[in-house]
Formats: structure tokens, C-alpha cells, sequence
């Protein structure tokens, strides 16, 4: 470390101190390449003998989400390929490789989650306790880099090829963009093949024959436009999935039963469901769009309008996953649809009450995607518990606001034309539509909400949240994203984090007092009739304070030059957001039949004070917050309990 520690710091200064010109960034790279091989070859020097790898489950799992995160980037590529304006229009082409592109991104996550990460979770808990911290090094801390490398690569080129679908983009597609996305595939599979062979000597024949394709069409995908290149590269993939289910059925089946233990254990979150999560990010970070769009009261009441939307399809898609096990291809192919109709209700979601001239009606859009989503999650559920005693019921009550509100929000399109902005009428069957589609919950009863796990229905819910709070550190980058490297900018971006950090720190510990709660209840009636209220409907408002949040600092940090006084709009909705997100954590707190203690009570107080710092500067205000909440959270440590420590998990 402190070898490479100096080539960093050389690779730093020394090209300062040369003449302008080649030479100087060369050395610049070739300083950086040798601190990282020294860092990657050090890892060999002091052995394995000393490291104990406690927990390979939680090993595994860390590596597992780390390449949902990177998988999560080339989602969000896809989604900004045009910027984060949301003033380009839409077109078919647009949708199209948007498609194809998930469709890729589709592959490599399922090429690594189907067989691969579950045999080497299960290969790690059984060798011998000398051999598994150097099997871990070289498996998962070595051989994730170029699987990582290779998803960079291609959200690098996805993003400059979904960039050049338009005619007067077309131009973007070049050889180096080529290379990326055809490059970051075949070093994703090589990655993955050195993998599977490093820990249970095996060769996939699967993502060697992807290697080939993906090679072999590379010359072809060159010669055509960018969407068609995106076309042969998922068509390529798709044949490679289709090829395990055709010629290499018995083998794949074979691999199946022997991950089975792995694949049956309980876990609050699959893979599939992080998947699909990874596609709120997004969808969140273009609600701020929305409202940057039309800042001000309008902008808040439209955002707000799609994330009740965004947030009913995923407690729907949440309510499926708890209650209904069925098959895992099917649950995969309802997944990546749903994955499919979200992105494209994120991207339309900038222009969900306008329209841009020469592009497709972004209200129809997000309508129709959302629609289609409420279907596809009825139809999940009911065809698997028709034959159930109680649950169809459920399925049924909820069908039916939920075609009300498809009614009521097909009508908001049409009352504004479609292409035009909104009016008095569309906005009233907008609020309708929803107000309808969200009563559900409760029209549903209380006894129809029936937790198969608890502690994974809480878990679920504390991934929304960290979604939230991810979406919320991607505004506050954006807020600087045109500034120098300059202090202030630094400044301002390191209090944004403190103050979400601060907010977290607040959330942590309301599902223990949750958990405890559930164990207390004694009916499924009353567990259901908790999980309803203090996470369907109150978590929803957590959501909303931190989505307020990152518009506040994504707007009242944006400021040209030097980060000077704030736009008043910006730092008032931050305190909003604020307020809302203590508040309703007070709430659950009541839910939850919980005494409020006297940091909770003073949790209120500075809820209560923070509209005062309005009227100070923005660097100030945020200051107070964080300095605020912070002694407040160092006043509960005593009080508080342990995270992670609560009694529902595994009932």
C-alpha cells in the first residue's frame, strides 16, 4: 500500500511539472498502471494463512451486490444516454434500443446470478478452512475486476450507442464505442469463464459460445447504425440463452440440482428483485428531472404525481414476491418485463405532463407503461392463487380500483390531448386516478394482506429506502456536475452526504422497533394490518421527504461559479423534504405502539426549527441541519437498538 501509495501521488504531480503534450499524460497512465499492479500483486505478498473469512454467505452476497451495482450503472447509462435535460424527444427508435439494450444487460446479469454466483457460494462452505480465504482472494477479489471492467465498458457503450439512434446523432457511433460494447461483453464472459473455472474447475459452455458470437459479429455490428448493432448484439445473447434450453438442456438442469440448496435458501431480497430494483434508481433520479424541468409548485406536484405511480407498481410487484412461489423462469420473465415497461415509463417520465414537437407523447407513455405494469402484476398474481381459498378475493378487490384508476388515467392523457400540456380536467383525473389505484390497499382488508416472511417483507422496504437515499447522493453529484474541482464544490457536495447520511442514520432502527412490534401481534390480521400501514403507506411519505430532498439539493447547489447564496425554491423544498422525512418516521414510530423517547422528541424539535434556516445561506443551513441531527442521533446511541438485531427476522 505504500509503494503504490507513492506512484499514486507521482502519477499526481509529475505531469504538472512537465511540458503540455503526449509524453506527459503517458507517464501519468504508466505511474497509475504500476501502483495498481503493485496494489493487486501485494495481495499475494503476505499469504492467506493470517486472513479468516468469517462468513462466506456474507462474502459472497457483498460480491453479488457489487455486481448489481455495476449492473445498476449500465442501467442508468441506458436511461441518460441524451442527458439529464429530458427536453429530447422520444421516438420508436429510441424505445427500441432502450429494449435492446436491457435485453443485453438482461444476459450478463442473468449469466452470472443463474448458476454461477450460487456455485460458488456453495463450493466456498465446503472446502477446507486453509484453502477458502485463498480460493475467496483469487475467485472474488482478483477475478470480479475484469467482470466489473467489462460492465463499464459496456454502459460506456450503450450509452454512446443509445446516443446515436437519431439521425443528426447517428454520426457518434464510432469504432471506439463499437469496441467498448462488443469489448465489455467478451471481457464480462472471459471474466466469468476464469471465474467458474478458478472454483469449481468448469468451463461454461455458454458464455464461451457468447464469446464467439460476440466476436464473430463484432465485423458486422461495425458496418450498420447504432440501434442494429444493439440488434445483432441481443440477438447474439438471446441465441446463447436460447442454446441452454435447447441443446444444452440436460447439462443446465444438471447444474440446477446441484446448486438447488443454494438457490432454496431464504433471503429478503433475490436476485430478480434486485434487478428489478435497479431500475427505480433511475426512475427516481428522473423524477428530480421532472421537477427541474418546472421548478416550483408545479414541478413538485407532477413529480410527486409519477412517484406514487412508481411506488404502487413496486409494493404491487413486493406484495407478489412474499406471498406467491412459483417457478423461477417465470418469475424471471415477469421481472424483466416489468424491468422493460419501468425503463420506459423513466424515460418518458421528464415529459409525463408535456410534449416535445417531433417526439412521441410522453403522458400516453407513461400511462400506458404503467397500465400494462398493474396488469401484468394482476395476472401474476391471480393465475397461481385462483385456486386459493382466500387470496383471489385480494386479487379481485384490488382489480377493481385498479381499472377505475386505468380508466381515470387513460382519460388525464386524452382530457390533454396527448401532445398538449396539462389542463384543469387531466390534472383532476390525474389526482383521481390515483387517489383510486392507492385506496386499494385498504379496500383490499386488512386479513387479504398475508406476510409469508416477515422479516422479508422489512427488507424489502429497507432497500426502497436505501434506493432513495442512492438517488438522492446521484442529485447532489449532478448539482456540481458542471463546476470546477474547486473547495466550495467539494464543500457542498461533502455536507449534501453528511445531511443524507444524517437521514439514514435516522431511518436505522425504525424496522427494529417494526420487528419488535410484529412479534408482539398475534393474528395475521393485525401483522397484516401493520405492514400495510407503516410500510405501504407511511414509507411511501420516507420516499417522498428524501425524494424532495435530492430535488432541494440538486437545485439549490446548482448555482453557476462560485456556490454562493441558494435559489430560494430549491433550499425551501430541501427543508420540505426534510420536515416530511422526520415526521413521517415519527409516525411509524407511533404505528409501531412505541413511547416517544427524548431523542425522538427532539427529532421533532428540529423538524419543527428547520424551516428557520431558510433563511440562511445554503453551506449554512446545511451546517445546522447535519450538526442538528447529529446530536441527536449521538444522544439515542444508549437508547437505541442494535440494527440488524430485531426479533422478526427469520419468523
Amino acid at each position: 500500500m505504500a509503494a503504490s501509495a507513492v506512484l499514486l501521488l507521482c502519477g499526481a504531480l509529475l505531469p504538472s511539472h512537465l511540458a503540455p503534450g503526449r509524453s506527459a499524460g503517458l507517464l501519468q497512465i504508466l505511474l497509475f498502471a504500476l501502483a495498481t499492479a503493485v496494489d493487486y500483486v501485494g495481495l499475494r505478498a503476505p499469504g492467506t494463512g493470517s486472513w479468516q473469512l468469517r462468513s462466506v454467505r456474507h462474502w459472497a452476497e457483498r460480491h453479488n451486490l457489487i455486481m448489481l451495482i455495476a449492473l445498476g450503472e449500465t442501467i442508468i447509462s441506458i436511461g441518460t444516454s441524451r442527458g439529464f435535460a429530458g427536453t429530447p424527444a422520444i421516438t420508436w427508435s429510441v424505445l427500441a434500443g432502450s429494449g435492446l439494450a436491457l435485453l443485453v444487460v438482461a444476459f450478463l446479469w442473468w449469466a452470472y446470478f443463474d448458476i454461477a454466483a450460487l456455485d460458488a457460494e456453495q463450493t466456498l462452505e465446503s472446502v477446507p478452512h486453509h484453502a477458502r480465504s485463498r480460493l475467496a482472494r483469487d475467485a472474488y477479489t482478483l477475478l470480479h475486476l475484469p467482470m466489473i471492467a467489462g460492465l463499464i465498458l459496456v454502459a460506456f457503450g450503450l450509452k454512446h450507442a443509445l446516443g446515436a439512434t437519431e439521425i443528426d446523432t447517428a454520426k457518434k457511433w464510432d469504432a471506439p464505442a463499437l469496441f467498448s460494447l462488443y469489448g465489455g461483453v467478451v471481457l464480462y464472459l472471459l471474466g466469468l469463464v476464469a471465474f467458474e473455472w478458478r472454483m469449481v474447475r468448469r468451463i461454461g459452455r455458454g458464455p464461451l459460445l457468447g464469446i464467439v458470437l460476440v466476436a464473430l459479429l463484432a465485423p458486422v455490428a461495425r458496418t450498420v447504425e447504432a440501434v442494429a448493432s444493439l440488434g445483432i448484439l441481443a440477438g447474439a445473447l438471446v441465441c446463447v440463452v436460447l442454446a441452454h434450453v435447447t441443446v444444452l438442456r440436460k447439462r443446465h438442469r444438471g447444474l440446477h440440482r446441484v446448486v438447488a440448496v443454494a438457490a432454496g435458501r431464504e433471503v429478503e431480497a433475490t436476485p430478480e428483485d434486485l434487478f428489478l430494483d435497479l431500475v427505480f434508481v433511475y426512475a427516481f433520479i428522473q423524477v428530480t428531472v421532472l421537477m427541474t424541468r418546472h421548478p416550483g409548485a408545479t414541478g413538485v406536484f407532477h413529480g410527486l404525481a409519477v412517484l406514487a405511480l412508481l411506488w404502487w407498481s413496486w409494493i404491487n410487484h413486493t406484495w407478489y414476491t412474499t406471498v406467491v412461489r412459483g417457478s423461477a423462469n417465470v418469475r424471471r420473465l415477469i421481472v424483466l418485463t416489468e424491468v422493460t415497461l419501468t425503463l420506459m415509463l423513466g424515460i418518458a417520465t421528464p415529459q409525463a405532463f408535456s410534449h416535445v414537437p417531433g417526439g412521441l407523447p410522453g403522458p400516453a407513455i407513461v400511462v400506458l407503461t404503467y397500465v400494462a405494469v398493474r396488469v401484468l402484476q394482476l395476472a401474476a398474481l391471480w393465475i397461481p392463487l385462483r385456486r386459493d381459498t382466500a387470496l383471489p378475493t385480494a386479487v379481485i378487490r384490488a382489480a377493481a380500483p385498479t381499472c377505475v384508476a386505468a380508466v381515470l388515467l387513460v382519460g388525464a392523457v386524452l382530457a390533454g390531448g396527448a401532445t398538449g400540456p396539462a389542463t384543469p380536467l387531466s390534472t383532476a383525473l390525474w389526482v383521481a386516478g390515483i387517489a383510486v389505484d392507492l385506496s386499494s390497499g385498504y379496500l383490499t382488508g386488512a386479513r387479504n394482506w398475508q406476510l409469508g416472511q416477515v422479516s422479508r417483507w422489512m427488507g424489502r422496504y429497507n432497500l426502497i429506502i436505501l434506493i432513495a437515499l442512492g438517488q438522492a447522493v446521484i442529485s447532489t453529484g449532478m448539482a456540481v456536475a458542471g463546476l470546477p474541482a474547486s473547495g466550495p464544490a467539494l464543500l457542498c457536495v461533502a455536507l449534501g452526504a453528511l445531511l443524507l447520511s444524517a437521514l439514514w442514520w435516522t431511518y436505522v432502527g425504525t424496522d427494529v422497533v417494526i420487528g419488535e412490534r410484529f412479534t408482539e401481534l398475534t393474528t395475521p390480521r393485525q401483522r397484516g394490518a401493520l405492514a400495510r400501514d407503516a410500510y405501504t403507506y407511511l414509507h411511501l411519505f420516507l420516499v417522498v421527504g428524501l425524494v424532495l430532498v435530492a430535488f432541494g439539493l440538486r437545485t439549490s447547489l446548482a448555482i453557476p461559479g462560485q456556490l454562493g447564496p441558494a435559489t430560494p425554491a430549491g433550499q425551501v423544498i430541501l427543508v420540505c423534504g426534510l420536515i416530511v422525512f422526520l415526521l413521517t418516521d415519527h409516525l411509524v414510530w407511533r404505528r409501531a405502539r412505541r413511547t416517544v423517547t427524548r431523542p425522538r422528541a427532539l427529532t421533532l424539535l428540529v423538524a419543527a426549527l428547520a424551516p428557520l434556516t431558510i433563511l440562511l445561506p445554503v453551506r449554512e443551513a446545511l451546517i445546522l441541519l447535519i450538526l442538528s441531527l447529529s446530536s441527536v442521533h449521538l444522544l439515542a446511541r444508549t437508547t437505541r437498538p442494535r440494527p440488524g438485531s430485531h426479533p422478526a427476522r427469520g419468523t
